[in-house]
């Protein structure tokens, strides 16, 4: 095996290393778990619209409502959501 091939690599298998291991941080700071006030909102909307149940249910398969997850829930509701 030439030094070129070692070399390439190498390079391979740092890209591959630091892909992984940022994987975590960049989930973090991608998806942000929404507020206690929006949540309660989202959840009030779709208490009163019973076609965004489904919707609700699919953003909580996970156990967390994301901040994504809860306007998207009041967009389809026709509600602006808050800023934050």
């Amino acid at each position: 095996m030439s030094r070129r091939w070692k070399v390439i690599g190498a390079i391979v298998c740092l890209i591959a290393i630091v892909s992984f291991a940022s994987w975590p941080l960049w989930k973090k700071l991608l998806l942000k778990e929404a507020s206690a006030r929006l949540y309660e909102k989202t959840k009030a909307v779709v208490e009163k619209n019973p076609q965004l149940k489904p919707a609700w249910d699919k953003a909580l398969e996970d156990g967390v409502l994301t901040t994504s997850e809860a306007k998207e829930i009041l967009e389809k509701a026709g509600e602006k959501p808050d800023p934050e």
